[in-house]
């Protein structure tokens, strides 16, 4: 399947590896869903590669046939939820207000266009996050999508009042739309209409700029920072070390940090990968280390875990190897300094 699609927008490896994964954490089977790609799992796995959206209802569809049901919509955007640094958005959830998680979460999704998808309207009292109209995309896309969205509104309000309205569609309605959303915190069920002038998310206007409990202002900026020294997007020819930080980036609490997959990515032999990277002045084992340092700074600027959670987050096997590496980095250990950071954060 490749980059082919049938739309003229496409999504990252990142967003269909998590929508792959998903779709395993629901009761999907891996080799199912490989083969109605058509892909390798080291293909889902390369920051180069970019899908139609095409691809997204592939996934859709397979896992309603695997589980026999349509009605999974809201259990995917569940899943997809960001759990941590690794995850895309994850970093949007320490906004100022809801208004500031929502239109960052909608950023964060990438979707390799020159211009936003999700646009944030204010109309005299309505307030939206509206789809493009000129971008052709699978309605499972734009279905997935507003099902993170509502799971993210959902997690920030943690059972309080809705803050979205309804959810708008500019196509006839489908199957599954009814399940957009879940009713955990007892949330009442989304309303959803069709046949609608524009695709769209509705907020309650007077809810999107109550204070987000998760706020955090040293996160949102450090996450800001690292972000932008590992983008690869719209650039030509890309360092093969800035494209091994991307890639163990989106992994470090999933699999594939070793040698061998990355060069199964990449699409070269271990020693080749080995040998570029050393001509560029690094070695895979540094740009781990680094991928693991800059992340486990954003965990503790977090200031929520366990240093037995972060250890996992960043890929150790056991708490005593990261506490090992932290003492290497820092010459002292994580927990006194995860002990002033989550005084910092209360």
């Amino acid at each position: 399947m490749g980059q082919t699609s049938y739309d003229n927008i496409s999504v990252s490896s990142q967003f269909l590896n998590r929508l792959f994964r998903s779709c395993l954490e629901i009761g999907a089977r891996k080799p199912v869903l490989l083969e109605a790609l058509g892909l390798a799992e080291s293909e889902l796995r390369d920051p180069r590669t970019r899908f139609g959206s095409n691809a997204v209802s592939v996934l859709c569809h397979t896992t309603a046939q695997e589980l026999g049901s349509d009605t999974i919509l809201s259990d995917i955007g569940r899943e997809m939820m960001p759990s941590g640094f690794s995850d895309f958005s994850h970093a949007a959830m320490f906004g100022p207000t809801l208004r500031d998680v929502l239109q960052a979460a909608a950023a964060a999704l990438d979707f390799g266009m020159h211009r936003p998808l999700l646009n944030w309207q204010e109309l005299g009292h309505q307030c939206r996050l509206t789809w493009d109209r000129e971008s052709d995309a699978a309605d499972e896309l734009v279905a997935v999508v507003f099902s993170i969205l509502c799971h993210v509104a959902q997690t920030i309000t943690r059972g309080g009042p809705p803050v979205i309205k309804a959810a708008c569609f500019r196509n006839r309605g489908g199957k599954n739309y009814d399940s957009l959303i879940s009713t955990e915190y007892r949330a009442p069920k989304l309303s959803c209409f069709f046949n609608q002038p524009d695709t769209c998310l509705e907020f309650h206007q007077s809810l999107v700029d109550l204070p987000n409990p998760f706020r955090n202002a040293a996160v949102v900026r450090t996450a800001g920072q690292q972000f932008a020294q590992f983008q690869i997007n719209g650039e030509k020819s890309v360092p093969l070390a800035k494209l091994s930080y991307n890639y163990l980036f989106h992994l470090l609490d999933k699999s594939g940090l070793g040698l061998d997959a990355a060069a199964a990515t990449f699409g070269m032999a271990e020693r080749t990968l080995r040998r570029k990277l050393v001509a560029e002045g690094a070695s895979f084992r540094q740009i781990l280390e680094q991928v693991r340092r800059d992340t486990c700074q954003l965990y503790f600027l977090e200031g929520t875990r366990s240093l037995s959670e972060i250890a996992t987050k960043l890929g150790y096997s056991e708490l005593s190897a990261f506490t090992r590496a932290y003492t290497a980095w820092h010459g002292r250990s994580p927990s006194r300094d995860l002990a002033a950071h989550i005084a910092l954060a209360a």
